[in-house]
């Protein structure tokens, strides 16, 4: 079945399904909410179905690769607990570290929701 990537693209007004950003009309991708790599646990679900194809930009995409949205029972991780421990992460980076004791970062923890739950077409 060939993708319709324009329709993709309109799926939420060219913005990134995930993080929201302005896509670029010629540098985004079609990412697979559900990822193909996971395919098998799913046999009867149709991997290139218009509501799996999310317009990503391509930092998301390449971040969010083959990981499920959520941690699922038979999938170690999901890419939203990946997001949630990017600040811990980050606080062990000595610049970040320097930047924030320097008050020039000022963190707002906040729970990871993606731009299509939020969107309103």
């Amino acid at each position: 079945m060939k993708i319709d990537r324009q329709a993709v693209f309109n799926k939420y007004n060219g913005h990134c399904a995930y993080c929201g950003d302005v896509l670029h009309p010629k540098k985004w991708q079609v990412d697979h909410k559900w990822p193909k790599n996971l395919a098998y646990l799913r046999p009867d679900y149709d991997i290139d179905s218009p509501e799996n194809l999310m317009p990503s930009c391509t930092k998301c995409n390449i971040h969010k690769h083959g990981m499920p949205l959520d941690r699922l029972d038979y999938v170690a991780g999901g890419w939203r607990v990946v997001l949630s421990n990017q600040l811990s992460m980050l606080r062990k980076n000595a610049q970040f570290d320097r930047a924030l004791r320097f008050n020039q970062i000022i963190i707002e923890e906040k729970p990871i929701v993606f731009y299509f739950e939020r969107f309103k077409g």
